[in-house]
């Protein structure tokens, strides 16, 4: 039998249970609630509603747009100034689902296509960025200015024209991370054909700088795969091939900051100019703009030319510091010194590395030395029609 008491007081002790029981669970959720993320917001397959995503996301501190799968986002006209789209100034992310932004073929005013302002923070992914043409101004596809930021993974840059940086440029202060990427068929009237990097930072990495060209028949001006200034810069696992500059640089013109190569493949590339300081078939290094170092590390240097200059696969040009490790320069050729060029003030340092089978019009075929080159246990052979002769001062280990 159950006391009258005791069964009183069973409501009580359920119901304090049951306000104990919801107290913590509210609690507990509140603890569990996630930080509160941007939300995915879908994007119309047309220029105007990008351009209204991008303002929104701009005046609510960000967003991720998902593209529509496929569509070509077709612009005819700049949304402001010289740009198709608004100035990115906040973190978005794009989903580009295999989608295209780009300048439409016929359109008649010039401008880029995509502007990371100071604040901004670009993240792409499965996207092409397509066509966009400047005459006079840099950034063709995509302007990284100072304070910017882009990350850019599984996207393809090409087919853009500006005076620098026709693919993408990186201003003083922006930073570019370029990943699984394919920079292509773009064109710099100066300097930069696939990227140009005048004083910001710039890691890319598994992707494909080709068939890019920069214009400028001056010192200064080339780089047709890449330029940089006096940025910084690391290229992993990357190859640079049949870019071409009329000066120096077919495939990498370096003129100040450092700059590393590591793991990665220049071939094909060409420069066209002459003289004292024209050349650098696959790359063109030296301190023209500020003080300049260069190391390449288990890279391969192959098939460059440089028809009417120095050094087929590498001019080291106004004394700059060049180091190779483990690093092949083979096939290469020029009207001087098909492997490398050293000038005069140039260091140079080999370590396990190999210059062999470049061939020049005029000796050496190999190593042209007016400067310093130290050689640790490297191997310069098979060079026509000389390895090192003649040049001003000796090169370790090389015999003719």
């Amino acid at each position: 039998m159950n006391h009258p008491r005791i069964r009183s007081l069973c409501p009580t002790v359920r119901s304090a249970r049951t306000a104990t029981g919801m107290a913590l669970l509210v609690g507990l959720t509140t603890l569990a609630a996630p930080t509160p993320a941007h939300a995915l917001s879908f994007v119309g397959c047309s220029t105007t509603a990008l351009n209204t995503a991008i303002t929104n996301a701009n005046n609510n501190g960000g967003d991720t747009l998902f593209l529509s799968p496929g569509c070509d986002y077709d612009y005819t006209a700049p949304f402001a100034a010289d740009s198709a789209a608004p100035a990115i100034s906040t973190p978005i992310t794009v989903l580009g689902n295999g989608a295209t932004i780009r300048r439409d073929p016929t359109a008649t005013s010039d401008f880029r296509l995509l502007d990371i302002a100071n604040g901004g923070n670009l993240k792409l992914s499965f996207l092409t960025v397509k066509g966009g043409k400047l005459t006079t101004t840099d950034g063709g596809g995509i302007l990284v200015e100072n304070g910017g930021k882009l990350h850019a993974r599984t996207t393809t840059i090409s087919d853009n024209a500006a005076d620098r940086g026709a693919g993408v440029e990186i201003n003083d202060g922006g930073t570019a991370d370029i990943d699984t990427s394919t920079i292509t068929r773009n064109s710099a009237g100066l300097a930069g054909g696939g990227i140009d990097n005048p004083g910001g930072a710039l890691t890319l990495t598994a992707s494909r700088l080709t068939d890019n060209s920069a214009g400028a028949p001056e010192v200064g001006g080339g780089g047709g795969g890449y330029d940089q200034d006096d940025g910084t810069a690391t290229i992993r696992l990357s190859t640079i091939s049949g870019n071409t500059s009329v000066f120096a640089g077919g495939g990498i013109d370096h003129d100040g900051g450092p700059l590393t190569v590591i793991g990665s493949t220049i071939t094909n590339n060409t420069a066209n100019g002459g003289g004292t300081h024209g050349g650098g078939g696959g790359i063109w290094t030296g301190p023209f703009e500020t003080s300049a170092t260069m190391t390449l590390s288990a890279t391969s240097v192959t098939n460059n030319s440089a028809p009417n200059g120095n050094g087929g696969g590498i001019s080291n040009d106004f004394g700059g510091p060049l180091n190779l490790n483990a690093t092949s320069v083979t096939g290469n050729t020029a009207a001087k010194a098909g492997g490398l060029y050293n000038i005069e003030g140039g260091t140079v340092a080999l370590n396990l590395s190999t210059i062999s089978r470049n061939t020049a019009t005029t000796a050496p075929g190999g190593v042209y030395n007016a400067g310093t080159v130290t050689n640790t246990l490297s191997s310069i052979n098979t060079n026509s029609p000389t390895n090192c002769t003649p040049s001003p001062n000796p090169v370790p280990g090389c015999i003719n």
